[in-house]
């Protein structure tokens, strides 16, 4: 049996009528209200789509390049596991205070991503020790895996930024919002947050980044705030690095 088709059939797909209910959704949705899921799902958004253009680019042939994608895979995996937890813990929990029964749909998406992780996780093993010839068919497997996670989660998303943020946001204050988001925080360790920022950083709007790195700037030492900025810096353009400077100035 081919390995790609020994896995688990995908639990959910992109529905057909997903275009519909994210327009329904996003006229439910006031813009001007808080937004919990929105910035850190531009980050796991880029780093999804990084980690799969960099697979389906490599060269079998070549040690080095198979290193690169194979650990960019690695460190998305790291990066999904950790997202879980927290939401689960405080997004889920608010839900159900308000609404018992309304974190179900996402709960079992959840439940089916960490599953999908750790069939990726095998996969990647697998490609990491296959030989010439089976290599390049072993990372052709693992690309398919990872292009099925990433539209599951790309899906999985999208309720959570329409569905379940308009639930939030009729049973909770901006201010409470942002509580539990300090909550999520709090729970990550500081070496993690650094690999957040380094997704959520350079993959938002300008205005988006001047507002979070402002209040960076404001809260924290100069020290601190600057191996950030240095960090963020090689992942911009070069516009992009000129106008974070006179957002910061």
């Amino acid at each position: 049996v081919p390995a790609y088709a020994a896995c688990d059939t995908p639990k959910s797909v992109v529905r057909p009528d997903l275009i519909q209910e994210m327009a329904a959704n996003d006229v439910a949705t006031a813009p001007q209200r808080h937004e919990t899921y929105h910035l850190v799902h531009k980050g796991l958004r880029a780093a999804m789509s990084d980690a799969l253009v960099r697979l389906g680019r490599v060269d079998s042939a070549d040690a080095t390049s198979i290193a690169t994608a194979l650990g960019a895979v690695e460190d998305l995996m790291g990066l999904c596991r950790d997202h879980l937890d927290p939401e689960n813990a405080f997004l889920h929990t608010a839900m159900e205070r308000a609404v018992p029964g309304s974190s179900a749909r996402c709960a079992d998406d959840h439940v089916h991503h960490v599953k999908a992780i750790a069939d990726l996780g095998e996969r990647l093993r697998e490609a990491r020790a296959a030989a010439a010839p089976a290599r390049e068919r072993a990372l052709k497997v693992l690309y398919r895996l990872l292009a099925t996670f990433v539209a599951e989660n790309f899906a999985h998303m999208e309720i959570e930024e329409s569905t379940n943020t308009e639930l939030l946001q009729k049973h909770y204050s901006d201010a409470e919002l942002l509580a539990i988001e300090h909550q999520i925080h709090a729970h990550i360790k500081p070496e993690r947050m650094m690999t957040w920022l380094r997704w959520i950083l350079p993959h938002v709007s300008r205005q988006q980044r001047a507002v979070m790195m402002r209040g960076m700037q404001a809260g924290m030492p100069a020290e601190l705030f600057g191996g950030i900025l240095e960090m963020v810096k090689p992942h911009l353009s070069d516009a992009e690095r000129v106008a974070l400077a006179a957002d910061l100035a």
